[in-house]
């Protein structure tokens, strides 16, 4: 993978995730991603719409774009599975995506709020393995 490619994608950026829907057209939905190990990782309430079209059909595309000129712009295409995210591994995986993405303390505040507002429970990881990894210029 191009090492600029691998930087932006460890960059807190929102990610612009591709899937086939349920209704065989494309869709795109923004989303909180990490990167890790050479995988794209999203975590999902149980049974989202996302998670049940890429567990029918697993092409997956993610996309990141820096906002500011020259663009920079990470495109990774491949093979996404949805695996069953216990609660506690959901917890963790949720808190570190919070902070990777708010900070520390509103990351903090994040999470709080989540676990108050009665969302914790078992979740899903929508894990894409890209075979095809780019990065642009514009």
């Amino acid at each position: 993978m191009d090492p600029r490619a691998a930087d932006l994608l460890g960059r807190p950026i929102i990610g612009q995730l591709g899937f086939i829907g349920l209704d065989g057209r494309p869709h795109v939905l923004p989303v909180w991603f990490e990167h890790r190990d050479g995988d794209l990782l999203i975590a999902s309430p149980p049974g989202a719409y996302k998670c049940r079209a890429l567990a029918k059909d697993g092409r997956a595309a993610l996309t990141v774009s820096t906002v500011e000129r020259p663009y920079l712009i990470a495109t990774a295409v491949g093979d996404a599975t949805v695996e069953r995210l216990p609660e506690p591994d959901r917890i963790e995986f949720v808190q570190t995506i919070a902070v990777r993405y708010l900070g520390a303390d509103q990351g903090r505040e994040y999470i709080e709020k989540w676990i108050r507002g009665g969302h914790p429970g078992d979740g899903e990881l929508i894990r894409i393995r890209p075979t095809k990894v780019n990065f642009y210029v514009s």
